[in-house]
């Protein structure tokens, strides 16, 4: 039984698989905190549990929000310090 919001299984990858297929863009560590906060930061809906109980992602729905072209008011901020 598939859920109908459920996107195709090729676009579903783990924490560790994203991070891995987005080296330039992407760390563990980042996406693992943004899959921690999924109920306050909008990824709620693109974020899945599997029936072993691992959770994945569906990538492009992730890159979007990560780069701000969806579900967050603006773009990442810069890491450098201004000044």
């Amino acid at each position: 039984m598939t859920c109908p919001d459920m996107p195709p299984s090729t676009e579903l990858y783990a924490l560790r698989e994203l991070a891995a297929r987005h080296p330039n863009i992407l760390t563990l560590n980042r996406v693992t905190w943004a899959v921690r906060q999924r109920h306050t930061n909008g990824l709620s809906r693109i974020v899945f549990k599997t029936r072993s109980g691992e959770v994945v992602i569906h990538e492009p729905g992730f890159i979007a929000w990560y780069l701000g072209l969806a579900g967050r008011a603006k773009p990442r901020a810069s890491s450098r310090l201004k000044g």
